[in-house]
Order: C-alpha cells, then sequence, then structure tokens
C-alpha cells in the first residue's frame, strides 16, 4: 500500500481555555477557541482484529469529537464519552484530560504505525499516532511497582506491551520464561509513536523524544543484551537466550529523562522479524529475488517480490514469505525503470560500474568506511535527476551524493533532501564526457541495514511543491489562509496552478497561480454560509504543462510534502514531516467575519495601495487582533503570498485593540515589483493564542494587479 504524502498546512496552532465550574459536568463556552492538541494515547497500540478502549489525552476538550481519521486503512475509532467533560488548561507540560474512544482494528490490517487526526463540532486536532500490532497488547499496571527486576511485570510471549516512562529516573521492567538457545527480538516504539506531537519538550533545549534504551538480564542478573538507537532513537534487541529460567528486560530513556507523554511500545517475540530486503526495489511489471534482511529468518531469507504492470510507484509495505514463516511487513519500493546491483568492490572511480540511465541502483555498505561508484556518458546541457532512498524506508543511512568529472573534480554535491536525509539532486552537465556518480555515508557508517536504492534519470523540467497547510478549521461564512511554494528545477520557469483535493462539502479553494518569477502563493478557503460541520483528510497539490524536449506538452502534478507545526522549548517552533492535512468545517470561531475592500487591487511600479479591513468578533471575545499579509513568527518567514517587490507599508494600522474593529494594510510596490495579473491574495487576522501560537483568520479574497513598469 501506498502512503499518500499530502501536503502540510500549518495554520498556526490554536489553544482552548475552557472555563470551569465547580462541581458541574456540563462545559462551559471557550474563551479562546484553538485547534485540540492530543499529548498521549493509551494504549498506544492495538492488535489487529480485536476491539478496546483507548484514551485521547488532550490539553483542550475533546467534547463533540465526531470523525477520527487515520493515514491508512484498517483501523476505526469512535468517541466513546456519553456526557461532556470540562476540559481546563493547566499548563504546556500537561498531560492533558482524558477522553474515551472505542477502536477497532481489522483482521487484515497491516501492522505499523498510523497517524491519527480528530474532528470536533468546534475544532480539528493536531497528530497523534497509533500502532497496529501482530500481537496481544498487556497494558503496564501504573499502580504496581514494576522499577527494578525484583518487581518486574510478568508477561507471555508474544507481546506487546504498552507503557509510559512517565517522570524523570523511571525505569520499567517485565519479565518473561525463556530457554535455553531460544531466540527472541524485542523492539521498542517510543519516538516512533509520539514523533508528530505538537508539545514534547520535557525539559529544555535537548529534552524532546524519549530517547529509548533497552537491557535484556539473565536469570542471573547478568547483562544478555543492551542497545540504544537502531531505527532513529528506538532501540532493537536480537538475542540467542543462553540458559532456562526469569528473563527481565529494562525499558527507560538513555538519559534518564521522563514525561506522561512518553508513551511507548515494546514488541517481544520469538518469531521471524525482517527489518528490510535487498535490493529494495522491484519494477513494475516484473519478478524480483531479494534477500529478507532480519532475524530468526531460518535457513533461507530468500523469496521473491512481484509488482503488477499498473502498482502505484513508491513506497509500499508488504508481508515476506520465507521457508520459516511469514514476517512483519516491510516497506518495498517500487519503481518503473530497470533495476541493477553495485557492491563495495565498486569501491572507486577505477572500479565504477557503467550505468545506462534510466536505471536504479541497488546497494549495501557491508563495511565502515564504504563507498560505491558509477559512471554515465552526459552531452553538455543535459539535465540529471538523481534521488536516494533510504532514510525514509526507516534504514540508517545518511546518505551524500557527489558528482566529479574525468579528471576527479568534484563538480556537484548533495546531502539532504526536503524534511529527509535522502538527498535529491539535480544537475546540468557542464560539457561532454564521463562523469561518476559516488554514494557514501555521512558518517562512514557500514552493516547489514545500510541499504539503499539510487534512482538514475535524465532531468525533465520539473517542480516540487510545499509549503504552510497542516490544518484548517473555518465556520460557515469565514476564510482561513493556507501558503504554498514550488521549487521550479531542471531548467523549469514556467507558471504552476495550485489545487486541493478531497475538500469538505461546502469548502472551496480560491483557484491560484504562481507565475514565472514567483515561488510562492496564499491558498485562501472558504466555508459557504449553509455549510454543514464537516472534516476530510485532504492534500495540496501543484499542477503545470510543461513542454518536453521534443516540443510536446506534458501534463505534470506533484503533490507536497507534509510538516506539523510543533511548539519547542522556550516557545520557540519547529516542524515535523508527517502524511496528513485535515480541514473541518466548525461552528463559530471567536472572529466571525473578516471583510477587506476593495476587492480589487492594481499597483503600478512605485505606488501605493490601500486596503480596509473590518472585523466582527464573537459576543465575549475582546482580544488583540493582528492583521498581517505573511504568515511569520519573529524572523521566521513560514508563509508569504505578495509578489516580490511588493510590502507591506509603515502608514499600515495593523493593531486592532479593544473596541477597535477596523484596520488598514497599505501595499507598496518598489519600481522593481513583479507584475503579475489577477493574484488572489487575502489579508491575515492573526489571534494570539500563546506565546508561539496564533490563529490566522482570513478575509475575503482580494485580486492583486501588478502592472509592468
Amino acid at each position: 500500500m501506498n502512503l499518500r504524502f499530502a501536503a502540510h498546512f500549518c495554520l498556526p496552532l490554536l489553544v482552548a481555555l475552557l472555563a470551569s465550574v465547580s462541581g458541574s459536568v456540563s462545559t462551559l463556552a471557550e474563551t479562546k477557541i484553538g485547534f485540540r492538541q492530543i499529548t498521549i494515547v493509551e494504549p498506544v497500540a492495538i492488535q489487529r482484529g480485536t476491539s478496546q478502549k483507548m484514551t485521547l489525552r488532550s490539553n483542550f476538550t475533546l467534547n463533540e469529537t465526531y470523525a477520527t481519521f487515520f493515514d491508512r486503512p484498517g483501523v476505526t475509532m469512535t468517541f466513546a464519552e456519553t456526557e461532556p467533560k470540562d476540559a481546563p488548561r493547566s499548563g504546556r507540560g500537561s498531560d492533558g484530560t482524558p477522553f474515551n474512544f472505542d477502536v477497532t482494528a481489522s483482521a487484515d490490517a497491516l501492522p505499523g504505525v498510523r497517524e491519527l487526526r480528530v474532528a470536533t463540532k468546534q475544532a480539528v486536532s493536531s497528530v497523534s499516532h497509533l500502532m497496529v500490532t501482530d500481537f496481544p497488547v498487556v497494558r503496564e499496571d501504573e499502580k504496581q511497582a514494576n522499577n527494578d527486576r525484583a518487581s518486574a511485570m510478568p508477561v507471555t510471549l508474544p507481546a506487546a506491551i504498552c507503557g509510559r516512562v512517565e517522570r524523570a529516573e523511571d525505569v520499567d521492567f517485565y519479565s518473561f520464561e525463556g530457554k535455553r538457545g531460544q531466540q527472541i527480538t524485542a523492539n521498542l516504539y517510543a519516538q516512533r509513536v509520539t514523533q508528530g506531537i505538537h508539545g514534547m519538550v520535557v525539559r529544555g533545549p535537548l529534552i524532546y523524544l524519549m530517547d529509548g534504551l533497552l537491557t535484556l538480564y539473565g536469570p542471573n542478573g547478568q547483562v544478555v543484551a543492551q542497545n540504544d538507537n537502531f531505527v532513529g532513537g528506538d532501540p532493537f534487541i536480537s538475542a540467542e537466550l543462553p540458559e532456562d529460567g526469569t528473563y527481565s528486560i529494562e525499558v527507560r530513556d538513555s538519559r534518564y529523562a521522563g514525561s506522561g507523554r512518553y508513551v511507548y511500545c515494546l514488541e517481544l517475540a520469538s518469531q521471524p522479524h525482517a527489518h528490510s530486503v535487498f535490493p529494495l526495489a522491484v519494477q513494475r511489471g516484473s519478478t524480483t529475488d531479494v534477500l529478507a534482511i532480519g532475524h530468526l529468518l531460518g535457513d533461507s531469507a530468500a523469496t521473491q517480490l512481484a509488482a503488477a504492470a499498473n502498482d502505484p510507484l513508491g513506497i509500499r509495505r508488504e508481508r515476506l514469505t520465507l521457508a520459516s514463516g511469514e514476517t512483519n511487513p516491510v516497506n518495498v519500493l517500487v519503481v518503473d525503470s530497470p533495476q541493477i546491483v553495485v557492491s563495495d568492490a565498486n569501491n572507486s572511480v577505477e572500479n565504477a560500474l557503467p550505468v545506462v540511465l534510466p536505471v536504479g541502483v541497488n546497494g549495501r555498505f557491508d563495511l565502515d568506511f564504504s563507498g560505491h561508484f558509477v559512471s554515465f556518458e552526459a552531452l553538455k546541457g543535459q539535465w540529471f535527476e538523481f534521488e536516494v532512498t533510504a532514510h525514509r524506508l526507516g534504514l540508517p543511512l545518511d546518505a551524500v551524493l557527489e558528482i566529479t568529472d574525468a579528471d576527479g573534480k568534484l563538480v556537484k554535491e548533495s546531502d539532504d533532501g526536503l524534511h529527509t536525509k535522502d538527498p535529491r539532486l539535480h544537475w546540468m552537465a557542464p560539457g561532454d564526457g564521463k562523469f561518476y556518480l559516488s554514494i557514501r555515508d555521512l558518517h562512514a557508517r557500514g552493516g547489514e541495514r545500510f541499504l539503499y536504492h539510487l534512482s538514475m534519470k535524465r532531468g525533465e523540467p520539473d517542480f516540487e511543491v510545499a509549503g504552510e497547510y497542516y490544518y484548517a478549521q473555518l465556520a460557515p461564512g469565514t476564510q482561513m489562509i493556507w501558503f504554498a511554494k514550488v521549487s521550479r528545477v531542471n531548467g523549469y520557469d514556467g507558471p504552476v496552478s495550485i489545487f486541493v483535493e478531497d475538500l469538505p462539502p461546502g469548502v472551496t479553494a480560491e483557484p491560484v497561480t504562481i507565475p514565472a518569477g514567483m515561488s510562492h502563493c496564499g491558498i485562501i478557503l472558504s466555508a459557504a454560509t449553509d455549510a454543514q460541520v464537516n472534516a476530510s483528510l485532504v492534500r495540496v497539490g501543484g499542477r503545470a504543462t510543461i513542454k518536453t524536449a521534443d516540443g510536446t506538452d506534458r501534463e505534470v502534478v506533484h503533490y507536497g510534502t507534509v510538516t506539523c507545526e510543533q511548539q519547542g522549548s522556550g516557545g520557540g517552533q519547529a516542524r515535523w514531516p508527517i502524511n496528513t492535512q485535515l480541514v473541518g468545517v466548525t461552528k463559530p470561531l471567536d472572529l466571525l467575519n473578516v471583510e477587506a475592500e476593495p476587492r480589487e487591487v492594481t499597483l503600478k511600479p512605485g505606488e501605493k495601495a490601500e486596503i480596509k479591513v473590518r472585523i466582527e468578533r464573537q459576543d465575549g471575545f475582546t482580544d488583540p487582533v493582528t492583521l498581517a499579509m505573511s504568515f511569520d513568527y519573529f524572523t521566521t518567514l513560514f508563509g508569504e503570498q505578495l509578489p516580490p517587490g511588493v510590502t507591506v507599508g509603515k502608514a499600515s494600522k495593523l493593531r486592532l485593540a479593544g473596541k477597535t474593529l477596523e484596520g488598514t494594510v497599505v501595499l507598496e510596490a518598489s519600481d522593481k515589483a513583479l507584475a503579475v495579473e489577477k493574484l488572489p491574495i487575502a489579508v491575515l487576522a492573526r489571534v494570539s493564542i500563546t506565546f508561539s501560537i496564533t490563529t490566522n483568520y482570513a478575509s475575503n479574497p482580494v485580486v492583486l494587479t501588478v502592472e509592468s513598469p
């Protein structure tokens, strides 16, 4: 199955402050309406083919939840509270208020971590995570001490143990009966089930996600195995038990940090476990012999993978069938180009493997300090595109790509890609001849899991999409704004139209095209006055008609990368790659309307134009509102919409405090302002929720034209 990598919007995150009445169970109106910040999911895992109760904790109320969303199928979740529950905000580090849900995982649900989103009638939520497992779920009994070997909580293998390292210096022990020669695996999911949570700061700038450490002790108390970082900061142990007896396994943070948000799932089993396959890719319409990489795989880890001619390209998850049995799902690449394999023998320019493009190169660095080289022919002015896939498959390789010419001169290099450690390199050949492409690990590491797939092809004029589109919530008759950004590559310099798919009924996106010479735009979302409460996962993408080398037109569509907004130490902001975007139609919000006039503005270079803005407040909402034309945080600009050379003038009146309902935005065009025609923009009306979080309301669209000099 392919994950849907949707585009991301970070409308600044909203915070709900609930008033409470002593002894009352009814929920009062929010004094500031904010998005729902899910903090903890307990237990964080569910066994496929089962149903269970689950608790979602949130800093702000989840009352009137009517829908939940996952980035992959196989799980359903329904709100289980029968009465409204007060959820007063008690600080950024709070565990939040618990709300009950009923969860079911279908029998055919593939194991793995899913993104979870929630929609209430008043707001939509941040990202959280839920894990599906093959094994029975066992919950840590937090009422009983299990902080040493003597008090270890007994479990029976296989098990998916769900617990929390809920405070500093907390350690959790679990015990099981083992036999001499028995092989076991212990796989801790900690970072992988919390990495998208909005506020994970525990203490100081360095204590964020849990850095798990696993230690396996034998019956005599001696250490049998230990691991720290395996998949990111999550550890993994594979061990053969040396004797019969009672074994115990310790779970803790390697820094002895702790937090109520440090939930985890420890899969403890004695059966085949695969991490990956080699080669990593299978070409559409073919069958490929692969070798499973993992533990307890039996005498033969060989198997085959097949892809139909019409299978979707990209990453899919697939169980492997081996002689020893069926494994857990692993990530496999489906590609459309021929595939080859390189080895550590291709470790220099002299030993470079000649390739003909397009081709997919599959490699593994068996030893430290390894590097692989391939050679290819190029003509001056030809564009090429090289892309590594490894980190996105959960593999440890931090790849670096380098191109050298026949004289050994470095002509181009690339390290990290957009929101990934996998590099992507666009390059135009400076002359005719043979060139060499090398790949290595940034830290000179090697081993059986240091696998990669390298796509090599001729580059066509193209573009990529990113931006700020994480979530949006709109009351009927209102607008909010997202921001998109395009990066043109391989010589493309034309326009790109931005679109939003799968919007809820009653919500529309103002058509917008990013013109040549400009790389960004606003995406104005509007809810009709009769729109009903509803929500859906959506995708932002870009579309362009691009001429090929032979002069024919081709339509190119790309979906944007997605990141969520996270609150850092000291109130700062950070971003983390995710898969989902959520749009909801809600009950009325703090601002009932933001009106901008005139609705069409024309500027000549050197001229100014004034936009009058009037806001309508919800009864009881009196906080200051700041007008803006961009989404920024101090000196960091997260989203912009004005053409280059058009700025907000100092004569603008941007702060609407007290009873002030009207302001002014003055747009100024420099002598070198980019000429645009009928570009839709909107005035932001920003409501501060916390020190670092604002809500970005938006006005009606204003059509901007900047005339040529």
